[in-house]
């Protein structure tokens, strides 16, 4: 079985934002969107100097082809989990982020 899907869940100990799962055709349309009209828009002082020393060049430079690609990819494979992030904040409070395909 081929993923169809991306879903993503936030979690804190405050609240909880599941995303519903989205198409992996609605997220080439949006990735268009977004590198259409987004990238421009990045300001160099919006990232921290050492942390994402390259991170506007990179972004200015993806092409609606590059995301393309790698949700073809993706689209390609069975489900799987991609990001599974499990860490406190700076208050100690726990944070679990999760992307997985289904």
């Amino acid at each position: 079985m081929k993923a169809k899907k991306l879903k993503m869940e936030i979690k804190t100990s405050k609240f909880s934002f599941p995303i519903s799962a989205l198409r992996f055709s609605t997220l080439k349309w949006i990735s268009k969107l977004v590198l259409k009209y987004g990238p421009s828009k990045i300001k160099d002082d919006w990232l921290s100097p050492g942390e994402h020393q390259n991170m506007s060049e990179i972004i200015k430079n993806l092409t609606p082809e590059d995301v393309e690609g790698i949700l073809n990819q993706l689209e390609q494979e069975e489900p799987f989990e991609l990001v599974n992030i499990d860490t406190y904040d700076e208050n100690q409070e726990k944070v679990v982020v999760k992307i997985y395909t289904v």
